[in-house]
């Protein structure tokens, strides 16, 4: 596999991998510029930087830029005194997981979310406890209790966070792991007359204000949604709105008679 490949498969797979570039090489130096690795903080993923003494230098620089959460740029040398110095000059960049919509539930609505956000071409793992195969191959399934997954695997800025069934016995527990993470979106499936229960119960269990404010409950835009599929049509839609920053509105103008698209009347 080139380290292109194993770049992309990293992130679809929900890992923060990071790609180690040769930029500069000493005269003695067993690589060439142009040179790359893909690796984290457990080792080499594809690729090499020219030798093992350089591989392993580069698997401590992708820890540190994971750690930081940047680009690094660094001079790796070996050698000196008795033996001839090589040296290697190397950039290295961290790459992000692919954003994912975290489905906790497969009901029918959760089972549709997780169809319609791997059509437009999410990540989606789909956490429930018995597990289902409703869900296309290219779905992820955890047959897992959804609070240790969310603690053991915390979703990033790019990743939404969806319950699909407020009466689960693990909603308090996903909530308030999920509205403590760093996930750019969090909803969950109910009427207006579920939700200010799980708010409730999130406020006794001292769940901070801030938190709470975070909760898109119900979710899903206004649409006039009925079934399944289109109830999982308005949450994808609300997920990709909040992820472009925009307030899912109507984007058509005003072209009713005598108007000039804005509601303003035109100049005669």
């Amino acid at each position: 596999m080139n380290v292109y490949d194993a770049l992309a498969n990293a992130r679809g797979r929900g890992r923060r991998v990071v790609l180690l570039t040769v930029l500069a090489v000493s005269e003695d130096a067993s690589s060439h510029s142009g040179a790359k690795m893909v690796a984290d903080a457990d080792g080499s993923v594809a690729g090499s930087l020219g030798c093992s003494e350089f591989d392993t230098a580069g698997v401590e620089l992708a820890g540190e830029a994971l750690r930081v959460g940047g680009p690094i740029r660094r001079r790796v040398t070996f050698g000196g005194h008795d033996e001839e110095e090589r040296s290697i000059e190397v950039f290295a960049e961290v790459h992000e997981p692919e954003a994912a919509v975290l489905v906790f539930g497969a009901n029918p609505v959760g089972c549709a979310v997780a169809r319609q956000a791997d059509m437009i071409g999410r990540r989606v793992t789909v956490v429930t406890p018995g597990g289902t195969t409703d869900v296309p191959p290219a779905v992820e399934v955890k047959a897992d209790d959804p609070g240790r997954f969310l603690l053991v695997a915390p979703p990033g800025p790019n990743d939404a966070v969806l319950l699909s069934d407020h009466d689960a016995p693990y909603v308090d527990e996903v909530l308030r792991v999920a509205l403590a993470s760093e996930a750019g979106f969090v909803g969950m499936l109910g009427s207006r007359r579920h939700a200010p229960g799980a708010v409730r119960r999130l406020r006794e269990a001292g769940t901070p204000e801030a938190h709470i404010a975070r909760l898109r409950a119900p979710v899903g835009l206004d649409i006039g949604s009925r079934t399944p599929e289109e109830i999982a049509l308005s949450i994808v839609a609300e997920i990709l709105a909040a992820e472009n920053g925009r307030d899912g509105g109507r984007m058509g103008l005003d072209w009713s008679q005598g108007t000039d698209g804005d509601g303003e009347e035109e100049a005669r």
